[in-house]
C-alpha cells in the first residue's frame, strides 16, 4: 500500500510540477483516425519560446471481411511548428495558434481475393441444368507508397496545462506509387492513391507530462 501511494504521489508531483513551470511536451491521439482502422500518436517537444518539433506515427490494420481483404500499413509525419499567437492565460509554449510546414510518408498493402463472373455461352452441368455465367476466385495483392509536403495552420488550448486540444487545417502535395492490382475498381478515389493536392483537417487529444 506504502508502495502505491508513493507512485501516486510522484505521479501527481510531477503533473502538479508541469502546471507551475508550463508543459513542455505532450503526446497526442488523434481519434477520428480509429474510423479508417488507424492507430495515431503524435509527440510535441518545445524547442524555443515558440516553437516546437512534432513528431506523429501511426499503425493501420484493417480487415474487411465482407470482401476478403486484409489492409496493413505505417505512417509518419514530421511538422516544425511555429507559435504565432500565444495564449496569455496559459504559461505553456505550447499553448496558441501555430504554423507548421510538414512532411509525410506512408506504406500500405492489401491482399484478398474476389469472385469474377465470366460470361459464357452457356451449358449443361451434371445434373442437366443449364449455366448461362460461370467465375472464378481472383487472388490480388497491392502496395501503396506516398510522400507528402504542405503547410498546416493550428490551435493548441491546454486545460490545467495538463489536457490538450487541438484542431488544425492546410494542405500540400502527394505523390503516390501504386504497385500490383487490386479488383475493387470501385476504390480508385482512395487518397492514399491519389498523386496532386491534397487537403488536410484534423483533431487531437493529448496531455502533457
Amino acid at each position: 500500500m506504502k508502495k502505491i501511494i508513493l507512485v501516486f504521489s510522484l505521479v501527481l508531483g510531477a503533473l502538479t510540477s508541469n502546471a507551475q513551470d508550463g508543459a513542455k511536451a505532450l503526446i497526442k491521439n488523434s481519434p477520428f483516425h480509429f474510423f479508417d482502422g488507424t492507430f495515431n500518436m503524435s509527440y510535441e517537444k518545445a524547442i524555443s519560446n515558440s516553437k516546437s518539433l512534432n513528431f506523429s506515427g501511426g499503425f493501420h490494420l484493417q480487415d474487411n471481411s465482407w470482401s476478403s481483404e486484409d489492409d496493413i500499413g505505417w505512417i509518419g509525419e514530421l511538422q516544425l511548428r511555429k507559435y504565432l499567437i500565444n495564449f496569455k492565460k496559459q504559461k505553456s509554449v505550447l499553448s496558441g495558434v501555430y504554423v507548421a510546414p510538414y512532411i509525410k510518408g506512408a506504406y500500405f498493402r492489401s491482399e484478398g481475393e474476389d469472385w469474377w463472373y465470366v460470361q459464357e455461352n452457356g451449358y449443361y452441368d451434371e445434373n442437366n441444368l443449364w449455366i448461362e455465367e460461370v467465375g472464378y476466385y481472383n487472388s490480388y495483392s497491392k502496395e501503396i507508397k506516398n510522400i507528402q509536403g504542405g503547410l498546416l495552420m493550428g490551435a493548441q488550448l491546454l486545460f490545467g496545462n495538463i489536457i490538450s486540444l487541438e484542431v488544425f487545417l492546410g494542405g500540400g502535395i502527394q505523390y503516390a506509387e501504386v504497385e500490383g492490382f487490386n479488383s475493387d475498381y470501385y476504390n480508385t478515389s482512395d487518397m492514399k492513391e491519389y498523386t496532386g493536392v491534397i487537403p488536410r483537417i484534423g483533431f487531437n487529444i493529448g496531455a502533457a507530462f
